[in-house]
């Protein structure tokens, strides 16, 4: 099984580490930066 750790990051930014490598998840302006894909986003994609 593989592991995945988030860290939350400034305005509402998240860091997920998975074993492969690194992402930023970010909500999109005006909420956050637009700096990564959202995290609903993310959740559809899987």
């Amino acid at each position: 099984m593989s592991t995945v750790t988030v860290q939350s990051l400034e305005r509402l930014q998240h860091s997920v580490v998975m074993e492969n490598g690194t992402l930023i998840s970010d909500e999109p302006p005006p909420t956050g930066d637009g700096a990564g894909p959202d995290p609903y986003g993310l959740q559809l994609r899987n």
